[in-house]
């Protein structure tokens, strides 16, 4: 990951995936894009649709059923032979939020499961259990902590999905976030630390085989400072640096990654004018490994955002990402993955908001003969009548390519999924 991932804000191409709570690794300090000034389709407030909740004493108690049904083109991503299949989705989410004058805290249980009609080892059973609260020391400091369980599934057309895995994969997530701010007039002092483990669960292969991922198993702790200074209330620059200990439970076999990792970076975030807003940031790190079977990395990262406001009605946004990724591919110690895409979402009725997107990918490979390249494209649309009920659709279309010596499956994929929820 980059010196700073703009999480907050970024396109999210996959969301006719399930299980998708956000990304494996958070950035270490999120840098939301809201200045303000300029606001987008997402960003404009709907009173009239919006949840209220139920009073629990502090807290309010949001709650959410749904369910759907979904479609794929090829099941188990593989390059010959792709066979089709239809599944059910599943959805229960309760957020308590709490309505102190000061301080705040929430609490989230979330579940999101899909059953396959025919492959049953593609069935799902994601899940988020996250307590996350804020204090207020005084005037223009605060703390901000969190813990979360989770558990969700790698994407098959990833680089990092194994080459015959013929089943879903599993990722257990247990996270511990400490982080600290203190403004001084126009500086802001950050300073977080954080644990992320992950546990990777047993799959098949394509031909039905055991596939034990253990020794995927690892932790990731993190310690990173950030000093950001206001030009003024809609312009803003930083510099921040982050330690990264990566730490893999098998230090005996060539799969061991265990690595260390120093960062810095500066960026800037800016409304260059009342139609665009900018944010980015780009740095250089330098990973070196336990293993002396891997040579150490070193290369810049890049995260780059551009929303144009075509009017309050429609927003075009583009990203521009670059950064190392974990690789399972045998002699290779990670993969660069280089992210283009761009994004529209139109309001076209106050309750119907339609979007389009594409992405193009490209995933190198460091100590092994394999590059991977993606494209994704997809439309989708979300339609709230009133305050308790919600429907959305969303279609995609893959295209990968492996080439090389090492190279993955060769997969294309269509997937839809149409949904109905409910609030309470």
């Amino acid at each position: 990951m980059m010196a700073v991932l703009l999480a907050a804000n970024v396109i999210v191409p996959t969301k006719a995936r399930a299980q998708t709570y956000g990304p494996l690794l958070d950035s270490e300090i999120p840098l939301s894009t809201q200045t303000g000034r300029n606001r987008g389709v997402d960003d404009r407030a709907r009173p009239e649709l919006r949840q209220q909740g139920l009073p629990l004493g502090g807290f309010r108690a949001f709650p959410q059923i749904g369910g759907g049904i979904g479609f794929t083109s090829n099941v188990v991503g593989s390059e010959q032979g792709a066979r089709s299949d239809g599944y059910a989705a599943a959805t229960a989410r309760l957020d308590l939020r709490s309505q102190w004058s000061r301080h705040d805290l929430s609490v989230t249980g979330a579940y999101d499961g899909q059953r396959y009609f025919q492959t049953s080892a593609k069935n799902e059973n994601g899940y988020l259990a996250a307590i996350n609260g804020n204090l207020d020391v005084f005037d223009r400091s605060s703390l901000a902590a969190s813990a979360s369980l989770r558990r969700r599934y790698e994407d098959q057309t990833a680089a990092s999905f194994p080459a015959s895995g013929g089943g879903s994969v599993a990722i257990d997530q247990t996270s511990l976030m400490l982080r600290g701010t203190h403004a001084l007039n126009q500086l802001r002092i950050t300073g977080s630390g954080d644990y992320n483990d992950f546990r990777y669960g047993r799959s098949v292969t394509l031909s039905g085989q055991r596939l034990d991922l253990g020794f995927r198993d690892h932790w990731v702790a993190r310690m990173s400072g950030r000093l950001e200074y206001a030009l003024s209330p809609d312009n803003a620059v930083f510099v921040q640096g982050t330690y990264r200990h990566t730490d893999y439970d098998m230090k005996t076999t060539t799969a061991n990654r265990t690595s260390d990792e120093w960062r810095a970076g500066v960026g800037a975030i800016a409304d260059v004018s009342s139609l665009i807003r900018i944010a980015g940031a780009v740095g250089y790190f330098r990973r070196t490994y336990d293993n002396p079977a891997f040579d150490s990395i070193g290369d810049l990262d890049v995260d780059f955002r551009l929303d144009y406001y075509v009017s309050p009605l429609t927003t075009v946004s583009t990203v521009f990402t670059r950064q190392l990724e974990e690789a399972i591919v045998a002699g290779s110690s990670g993969y660069m993955a280089t992210h283009v895409g761009a994004r529209v979402d139109h309001e076209l009725l106050r309750n119907l908001i339609p979007y389009a997107y594409v992405d193009w990918v490209k995933e190198s490979f460091r100590g092994a003969d394999r590059d991977d390249r993606r494209w994704v494209a997809g439309l989708g649309a979300g339609y709230q009548p009133n305050r308790r009920w919600s429907v959305d659709f969303s279609a995609s279309y893959v295209s990968r390519d492996s080439s090389g010596l090492q190279r993955g499956p060769r997969i294309k994929e269509l997937r839809s999924l149409l949904t109905l929820k409910y609030n309470p």
